[in-house]
């Protein structure tokens, strides 16, 4: 996203300075003519001063006085515009998502804005709306890099990724984002590993199969995945409206695809991916009980909350639907002494792969998560999540949730680690 924000961000700037021009010149009719004039170049005045609320207003007075004025609907456009990414950048995508639909409804022949609005949607989890404007940006623009990069995004979320790989490629060609390369050899892995696979699907998942894994095994899968989903429907009250899709690999092709370390008993992408290498019976596959609900735990998050949760907040919660003893955990801390985790940012970065033992990272997120749950009930747990769902900032809502500021509940976590 900040690699989108740039261009855009230096193309609101021109394009106000060429409203700005335009209202110049631009012939006023006798009547109301001060009126208009004296909106439209207060208009700029709080654009330039970033008062963009203020600035709609202004603009949007103007187009009263004189509905077909180009300047001032422009101006409207960009006021509306820059308050949705300056709510963007503080984390706030509700306000963000409203704001750029003004901006579209304002000027809806700019792909910049379809585009940046579909930006915000991609990370609401609104994928049904952010592919509409994806699509209205690529039909004013079809050779804009960056919507198809993002239209192949989209089409990857929706498990299409012969349609995702043909997107990136051509978002490549067009000088894409570096990531580009990355997306596109993942994608062509992925499509060789899973052309000769079996589909089983039911009421809330598509289950895609090594053809070496017997139906039997498949169909015990699939009973785990309804208990799994039932645990979690229990707890948070919510789940995912689309179908869960589950890929169950043999051992190598799930680490060729997924690229995920040894350690690595499942994955989440979009996808749910599982190794079963090795399994024959329902009655080895129930071991794969936790690991489903893991897995599953970060599925239905991405549909209630898909941005703005910490990564800790995150596999904390996993941890804790997964059956994780806190008790246990402090025990294990204890006989396992770890440095590096003074703060819950270090959790961040050692669950995230960059240092430190991970064990002891996804033992420290139980633990904060136990925090939680004993200063406020898990009732807490799903406000938070909820509220960054609905587009506020974590902190913000945590503070609001656990009554303390996240670095005054850091610190009590801290102390209270082996």
């Amino acid at each position: 996203m900040r690699a989108l924000m740039k261009p855009f961000a230096g193309s609101l700037r021109l394009c106000v300075a060429a409203a700005a021009a335009l209202s110049i010149s631009l012939p006023l009719s006798v009547r109301g003519a001060g009126d208009f004039s004296g909106l439209v170049k207060r208009g700029f005045e709080m654009l330039q001063s970033r008062l963009y609320e203020e600035a709609a207003e202004s603009f949007s007075e103007a187009l009263k006085a004189e509905p077909t004025s180009e300047p001032a609907r422009k101006g409207l456009a960009e006021a509306w515009a820059s308050l949705g990414i300056a709510h963007l950048h503080a984390g706030r995508l509700r306000q963000s998502r409203d704001s750029l639909e003004k901006a579209v409804e304002a000027r809806p022949e700019s792909a910049e804005y379809r585009l940046l609005l579909a930006r915000v949607l991609f990370r609401e989890g609104d994928l049904r709306a952010a592919r509409r404007e994806a699509d209205l940006a690529l039909e004013l623009e079809p050779d804009n890099a960056v919507a198809r990069e993002l239209s192949g995004d989209l089409h990857d979320k929706d498990s299409r990724l012969n349609l995702a790989l043909a997107e990136w490629e051509a978002a490549a060609k067009a000088g894409g984002s570096p990531a580009l390369g990355e997306k596109i050899e993942r994608a062509r892995r992925e499509m060789a590993v899973e052309a000769g696979m079996g589909r089983e699907v039911s009421r809330f998942f598509i289950i895609l199969y090594d053809r070496d894994v017997s139906r039997t095994l498949v169909k015990g899968v699939l009973e785990l995945l309804d208990k799994a989903f039932n645990i979690l429907h229990d707890r948070l009250g919510e789940y995912p409206r689309d179908e869960i899709k589950v890929v169950l690999y043999s051992k190598t092709a799930f680490r060729d695809v997924t690229q995920a370390p040894d350690w690595a008993g499942g994955s989440y992408d979009g996808k749910i991916r599982i190794p079963v290498g090795g399994l024959t019976t329902v009655e080895q596959a129930t071991g794969l009980l936790n690991v489903l609900v893991h897995e599953m735990t970060h599925a239905f998050l991405f549909r209630m909350a898909p941005t703005g949760l910490p990564l800790w907040f995150n596999e904390g919660l996993a941890t804790t639907f997964q059956g994780w003893d806190p008790d246990k955990a402090r025990t294990w801390l204890a006989e396992n002494p770890t440095k590096g985790l003074e703060t819950l940012g270090d959790v961040d970065r050692t669950l995230g792969g960059r240092g430190g033992n991970v064990t002891a990272g996804y033992v420290a997120a139980r633990l904060a998560i136990n925090d939680l749950e004993e200063l406020r009930g898990f009732g807490a747990v799903r406000r938070i999540i909820a509220g960054v769902g609905a587009g506020q900032p974590f902190d913000e809502v945590f503070r609001d949730e656990a009554r303390m500021e996240i670095a005054e509940f850091q610190d009590r976590w801290r102390r209270g680690l082996p």
